[in-house]
């Protein structure tokens, strides 16, 4: 089986995992305490920055990806096994979580919901969110925000990423669109030129990442059988606004 995400996985944490985990992790946590939760599944978990952080903090969680690179590599950073990582797809859970097993909140952060690229992945997507939790079970879910997208950025060939170590020199150029069938939609063109232990690779890659209306994903929660409970722009915990914020945190409770 073709790993999608296999490439971005090698490098995960040397790029993207500079993000400010522990801010997410210190909202998360308070959260959590306040609403006695205890078990949590963490969807779209990747190498396990969120996980792995909450698990230290007491938290008994499972992360799930459907990336076998990423897990191998979650499961690497934790030889005590505090943690459970499955490979599975977010859009099936069912598949991929034991009948019968249920926990008291499900997070899903960071580039998660971008993989959800039509109305009815969005929806298996819940589904098997309901599914899994129990009754009022808290769900943490962010989304970038479509309205902000800046078309600045759009159609030009711009240096994402440089990594310069002895054994690896890495740059990613990048090119992004809007998708011709959805504005909403942004196709990610990374171009990966590489060096690696003397050997020279260049690989270009293409993944389609959703951003999302306001409205309509308030819509697609409550049909789906969420009630929301606040809106945040991130984890400072500042009320979220259409016109000025790139991200939304939705915080909601199973019905």
């Amino acid at each position: 089986m073709t790993d999608e995400y296999g490439l971005e996985a090698k490098f995960y944490d040397r790029i993207w995992g500079r993000y400010d985990y522990d801010a997410d992790v210190k909202f998360l946590g308070e959260l959590f305490q306040k609403n006695g939760c205890r078990y949590i599944i963490d969807v779209g978990c990747g190498t396990g920055n969120h996980a792995l952080r909450l698990s230290r903090m007491g938290y008994i969680v499972t992360g799930v990806d459907v990336s076998p690179t990423m897990i191998r590599i979650a499961r690497s950073k934790d030889r005590t096994a505090k943690t459970g990582f499955l490979e599975g797809d977010m859009k099936a859970l069912e598949c991929v979580i034991p009948e019968g097993k249920r926990f008291d909140a499900a997070i899903a952060l960071g580039q998660v919901s971008s993989h959800l690229c039509t109305n009815p992945e969005v929806q298996a997507f819940l589904k098997g969110i309901q599914a899994v939790l129990k009754k009022s079970g808290l769900f943490v879910f962010s989304a970038r925000n479509a309205t902000k997208i800046n078309d600045e950025y759009l159609n030009k060939l711009l240096l994402d990423h440089i990594i310069s170590e002895e054994r690896l020199q890495l740059a990613i150029l990048a090119q992004n669109s809007r998708d011709p069938m959805d504005p909403n939609t942004i196709i990610w063109r990374p171009l990966y030129l590489m060096k690696k232990n003397g050997i020279f690779d260049l690989q270009v890659r293409e993944h389609r990442l959703r951003w999302f209306q306001y409205s309509e994903l308030r819509r697609l929660l409550t049909e789906n059988g969420f009630r929301i409970r606040a809106v945040h722009s991130g984890p400072s915990k500042e009320k979220f606004d259409e016109l000025a914020h790139q991200e939304m945190w939705f915080v909601a409770a199973a019905t």
